[in-house]
C-alpha cells in the first residue's frame, strides 16, 4: 500500500492502530515503507510525509513520538489507552527519582515542564546548558526515555526564534506532558486493565498488523517484558 495523501495516513493507522515510522523490525509496518522516496521533504502539508508526523500530533488525530520502545512511531486514539497502561510508571516520577529508578538528565528534563509548558528540543538543551555539538547526547537520550515512558509526548513543532524575536531555520518538535496533550478520551479506561492484558493486546496487534512478525522479537524491540 502506498499513502499519498495526510488523510490516507490518519486513516491508515487508524486502522492498524499504531505504526513505525522508519523501519524498526522486518515486516512490520512502519511510514517509510508505505510512501514514495520522493514524496518526502517537499514542505507539502498534505502529501509530504515528514510534515506528516508533527501535524498528526498537533492536530491529535494521532501520537508521535518515541513511544514505540524508544523507537520514533505513531498510535491511534484506540490503542493509546493500551500503551499508556503498558508502559507508564505506575510509581509518580517523583517517587521513582528518589528511589533511583530515574536518571539524573531524565529528572531535570522532566522538571522543565511545567502545567502546560510547551518546549521544543532548541529551549531544552539551552535550559539544560548543552549545545547541539556538546552535552546534547544526555539531553536527547533524556527526552527518548520520557517518551518511551509516557511522561512526554511530542505535541507538533515550531522554529527557532533569535534575538529579535525573529523565526529562522527548520520547524523542530515542541514536547508536553501527557496528561497535557492527551485529551481526557485519549487516556480514558487506561487504568481499567492490567499491564499484562495491555501488552498482550499490544502485541497480538502487532502480529496480526505484520509480515511473519515473531511475537517475542516484537516485544523485545518495544521492550515491553511478556
Amino acid at each position: 500500500m502506498i499513502l499519498d495523501t495526510y488523510e490516507e495516513f490518519v486513516e491508515r493507522v487508524n486502522q492498524l492502530g499504531y505504526m513505525a515510522f522508519s523501519a524498526i523490525m522486518p515486516g512490520f509496518p512502519s511510514l517509510d515503507r508505505e510512501t514514495r522516496p520522493g514524496q518526502w521533504h517537499t514542505g507539502d502539508h498534505k502529501t509530504d510525509p515528514w510534515c506528516w508526523k508533527d501535524r498528526a500530533a498537533k492536530e491529535k488525530k494521532l501520537a508521535f513520538g518515541c513511544l514505540l520502545g524508544g523507537h520514533k512511531g505513531f498510535i491511534s486514539q484506540k490503542l493509546y489507552p493500551y500503551f499508556y497502561m503498558a508502559c507508564h510508571p505506575r510509581e509518580d516520577i517523583e517517587e521513582r527519582w528518589m528511589e533511583g529508578k530515574v536518571g539524573l538528565a531524565e529528572w531535570q528534563v522532566w522538571q522543565l515542564f511545567g502545567r502546560g509548558d510547551e518546549l521544543n528540543t532548541s529551549e531544552i538543551r539551552k535550559a539544560m546548558g548543552v549545545t547541539k555539538k556538546q552535552g546534547a547526547e544526555k539531553v536527547d537520550s533524556a527526552l527518548k526515555e520520557l517518551q518511551r515512558c509516557f511522561y512526554i509526548t511530542v505535541s507538533g513543532n515550531r522554529r527557532k526564534v533569535n534575538k529579535r524575536g525573529e523565526p529562522y531555520g527548520w520547524a523542530i518538535n515542541t514536547y508536553l506532558r501527557v496528561t497535557d496533550w492527551a485529551p481526557e478520551s485519549w487516556l480514558r479506561g487506561a487504568e481499567s486493565r492490567s499491564r499484562e492484558e495491555a501488552i498482550e493486546h499490544i502485541l497480538n496487534i502487532g502480529v496480526f498488523i505484520g509480515e511473519s512478525v515473531s511475537l517475542n522479537q516484537l516485544a523485545r524491540v518495544l521492550k515491553l517484558d511478556l
